[in-house]
This record gives structure tokens, C-alpha cells and sequence, in this order.
């Protein structure tokens, strides 16, 4: 792999800290039937607080990031007023550039969790897309998935912050 020079965006110090992204563990819990001696699996995670939202999925859908006057979902950085949604989908684009077009990571869902000093996406159930194979499971569509992501994607400040090509010039 390239090593890539991918800065992050450069913050405004009198304004708010970009959001954090994280992936909620999961835990697979089996349970036997003693008398039918079947078993069942349970995946199960923490309780997501907030309103759920699908960002991004891996058959191209990317959610746009609508504005409005008084948006209490952003932050502004050195290069202007940033939608806080607008990370998520340039995290997905990074992993692209960082993984020489090998992967993305996409079918970012999850909640915008507002609770302590700064706002942090806490996420689920990603999905992994490789160009060769489908080496993570069902939900990896390979090639097209990221063909799909790219075609949707639309670079925004977060993007050009992180020193990231455009994929999509649309």
C-alpha cells in the first residue's frame, strides 16, 4: 500500500471539534435448547441513544446533507460551515483513497450522539466492499458497491480538507 499525506481539516479554535466516529462493539451470544439441542445466536450491542440514521449504504444510496439558516448539525472549520453528516461520508472516501481504491467501508448507519462536550457519531453495522472477492461476508458487493459509492459521493469541504481527490466531478 501507498503511505498517503492525509491531513485531517484544519478547525477553527473558536468553534466546535469536528465529530468523532465510532463503531459500536458488537457480541455474539449462542444459546442451546437442552431438550431440542439446537442452538441459536443473538448479535447483540449497546442501545444507540438518539434519532437512528442510515449515511450511507452499500448499493450507492449517500444521504445529503440538507442546510438550513440556524443548523445546529454543523461545525465550522478554517474553510467554512460544515455539515456534521459530511464526515461520515468522507470517512468512507478516505478508507477508498487510504486503501488504494482496494475497499471501502460504507453502510455507515447510527445515531449522532449529542450527550458530553462534543457531538460523536456512534455507528453499526458497517459494511466492507473489496474490488476483488467477497471476503466480508454477504454484504461486501465488491467492485460495484464502491463503483455505486463513488458514483453517489459529492466531495464537500471535509473532503478537500483531508487533501482527497474528487471521485465524482458531478
Amino acid at each position: 500500500r501507498n503511505e498517503k499525506s492525509l491531513n485531517p481539516p484544519t478547525v477553527d479554535q473558536s468553534a466546535n471539534k469536528p465529530p468523532e466516529l465510532q463503531f459500536m462493539l458488537c457480541h455474539v451470544y449462542t444459546i442451546r435448547d437442552k431438550e431440542t439441542k439446537t442452538e441459536k445466536a443473538y448479535l447483540v450491542e449497546s442501545m444507540l441513544p438518539g434519532k437512528f440514521t442510515k449515511y450511507n449504504s452499500n448499493n450507492g444510496f449517500v444521504k445529503s446533507a440538507k442546510y438550513g439558516v440556524h443548523d445546529t448539525n454543523s461545525v465550522e472549520l478554517a474553510s467554512g460551515r460544515v455539515k456534521l453528516e459530511e464526515f461520515v461520508q468522507a470517512f468512507s472516501h478516505w478508507v477508498y483513497e487510504y486503501t488504494n481504491h482496494e475497499m471501502i467501508v460504507c453502510d455507515l448507519q447510527g445515531v449522532l450522539n449529542r450527550e458530553g462536550r462534543y457531538p460523536k457519531f456512534q455507528l453499526t453495522d458497517p459494511a466492507i466492499c473489496t474490488r476483488k472477492g467477497q471476503r466480508y461476508g454477504k454484504t461486501d458487493m465488491r467492485l460495484n458497491g464502491i463503483r455505486k459509492f463513488c458514483i453517489s459521493h459529492r466531495c464537500g469541504l471535509v473532503c478537500k480538507g483531508l487533501g482527497l481527490p474528487c471521485i465524482n466531478k458531478g
